[in-house]
């Protein structure tokens, strides 16, 4: 094989890799960021139909008390695959914010 033909083959290497490296990692963060938002939205939707519902009371409304009184099977997060801590909780004051407590 000649020495231009190594050139162009590893010259065409390289412009696929600057191209598919950025652009795998672009679409496997936003596809996380994505599968975060909806399992987030599961939460709060099923928090806020638990508060107006009078079902939960409280402004803090906790996982252990959702899975109690609306049957929400348990969540996770689904990029780290661990089971949310049931101490973890949506704050009806900051508008249905989900805190995550580790």
């Amino acid at each position: 094989m000649s020495k231009n033909k190594i050139w162009i083959y590893s010259t065409v290497i390289i412009i696929v890799l600057l191209i598919a490296i950025p652009s795998t990692y672009k679409v496997i963060t936003k596809h996380n960021e994505r599968m975060l938002e909806n399992t987030t939205k599961k939460i709060v939707e099923t928090a806020k139909d638990c508060y107006y519902n009078n079902s939960c009371i409280e402004e803090v409304i906790t996982l252990a008390e959702l899975y109690e009184k609306t049957g929400l099977t348990e969540m996770y997060n689904p990029v780290t695959k661990r089971i949310y801590n049931p101490k973890s909780y949506i704050d009806v004051k900051n508008e249905f914010q989900f805190i995550e407590i580790p």
